[in-house]
């Protein structure tokens, strides 16, 4: 079952802006020139580096969404099990979509798994080949939060799974990273069995 778990009818449209945190690392910067919902898609132009992220938090789901990049192939994530205080680097578990590196889970600011055993960088790499779609192409990631264990799936294929998660729950961010990206069809399924 679908489920719209904090009362949205949809996700990224223009009246669902309200609905979210924005940070950015240079505070002159304009939130609406950085970030813009229409029509179910949020574009995120690349200008100073943060991100947006829900005002509710969640544990135990499974979000399925789409992006894509439409100028170059950089750098961004979904930040899951965002926790407070908002920094430009949040304390939460990045599922990365760097180009090439779509899977990789990196454990933030003193955030653990069991899986992490790089001590520098706390990344977990994906499991298989990566397996990217081109420049423009939407590519689908789903993403199962369920107790201490964290699954990720790029465009259907399962590149990471990890467990013992030093927290189960927290906000949901999309990151900024210096070049655009587009998201779309965000939906979730809660909880998960």
């Amino acid at each position: 079952m679908i489920v719209k778990t904090d009362g949205h009818r949809s996700y990224f449209y223009e009246p669902d802006a309200k609905n979210w945190v924005y940070v950015l690392k240079d505070k002159s910067v304009d939130v609406s020139k950085v970030f813009k919902m229409s029509y179910g898609t949020l574009f995120i132009s690349g200008e100073s580096s943060g991100y947006i992220r829900t005002k509710t938090v969640y544990s135990n789901y499974e979000l399925n969404i789409q992006y894509r990049w439409t100028k170059v192939l950089a750098n961004s994530g979904i930040l899951v099990h965002m926790q407070l205080p908002d920094t430009v680097w949040p304390v939460c578990y990045q599922v990365q979509q760097k180009a090439d590196a779509a899977g990789n889970i990196i454990c933030m600011n003193g955030l653990w798994a069991k899986e992490c055993k790089d001590s520098v960088k706390f990344t977990v790499p994906k499991m298989k080949p990566s397996n990217e779609k081109p420049l423009g192409e939407w590519n689908s990631l789903k993403i199962i939060c369920k107790g201490k264990t964290l699954k990720v799936f790029v465009n259907g294929l399962l590149q990471n799974y990890i467990t013992g998660l030093t927290v189960s729950e927290g906000f949901i961010g999309f990151q900024n990273e210096g070049k655009p990206v587009e998201f779309k069809e965000m939906s979730f399924v809660k909880p998960v069995e």
